[in-house]
């Protein structure tokens, strides 16, 4: 893992540019094939296709895996915004607290939520897996909104 310092402000960077609606990402941060977890369940194997097709892989993995999740947050809750909470880290693991907020889409329905990321580190130094927990019923207010027109 990069030093401390580095990973926070790159982490300060990705939630910048997230609140900016820029999908650009600090060089390295992400590798092609970082692995998003979103409630113990891979990314890959949440989106009705077999987890191992290519074309899968492709939209749910690394940086394309990234800019796919942060378009669909975004367009549930069209003014989402992100904060960071404090940092710990040990070894190759690095976690953090977010909090998550904004209007959902097509309703006046508010969302602040805090949500737990768990980064783990591969030893070339980017982000090899990137977990995150998300309160079930949260969740499940997002997908409903970004069903909405």
């Amino acid at each position: 893992m990069a030093t401390a310092q580095g990973v926070i402000d790159a982490i300060d960077r990705v939630i910048e540019y997230f609140n900016a609606r820029r999908l650009d990402l600090p060089d390295g941060f992400f590798d092609r094939k970082t692995q998003f977890v979103i409630n113990g369940a891979p990314f890959e194997t949440l989106l009705g296709q077999p987890a191992n097709d290519p074309l899968v892989l492709m939209l749910a993995r690394g940086p394309a895996g990234f800019r796919f999740t942060s378009k669909t947050l975004q367009h549930a809750m069209p003014d989402a915004k992100l904060e960071r909470g404090d940092v710990s880290e040990d070894a190759s693991t690095l976690r953090l607290q977010l909090w998550l907020s904004g209007i959902l889409r097509g309703t006046s329905e508010a969302v602040n939520t805090i949500v737990p990321i768990t980064l783990k580190f591969a030893d070339a130094g980017h982000v090899e897996i990137a977990e995150a927990t998300v309160e079930p019923a949260v969740l499940d207010q997002l997908r409903r909104a970004r069903l909405r027109p």
